[in-house]
């Protein structure tokens, strides 16, 4: 599989980015009219992410991948939203920060 060839940096980023396609996917169908792009990005975001990560889960124990996976999504998904025209509010980053502050104090 091409996905085993890949570094192991890169696909963090790639399962991270498959992630963030699949919430924006998600943005665009929860609209009044169901957009038929958003569903395609979901399935396809989805998909991505579920090969890099067998393809991770190979080498790296669950509970540290997992940690990693959850920042790179988190900043891919708050940069997508920018970008896609959402708000982001003091409230939502000092949230932001305790989470990943958490994510960082369990890592050790």
């Amino acid at each position: 599989m091409l996905a085993y060839a890949v570094p192991q940096s890169v696909l963090l980023i790639l399962v991270g980015s498959s992630y963030a396609l699949a919430t924006m996917g998600m943005k665009l169908v929860s609209g009044i009219q169901f957009a038929w792009g958003g569903a395609a990005l979901i399935l396809a975001g989805l998909a991505l992410a579920a090969t890099g990560e067998i393809a991770l889960l190979k080498d790296n124990s669950m509970s540290e991948l997992y940690l990693i996976l959850v920042g790179v999504e988190t900043a891919l998904v708050l940069i997508a939203a920018l970008f896609m025209g959402e708000r982001i509010t003091p409230k939502m980053m000092i949230g932001g920060g305790l989470i990943i502050s958490g994510m960082i104090a369990v890592s050790h």
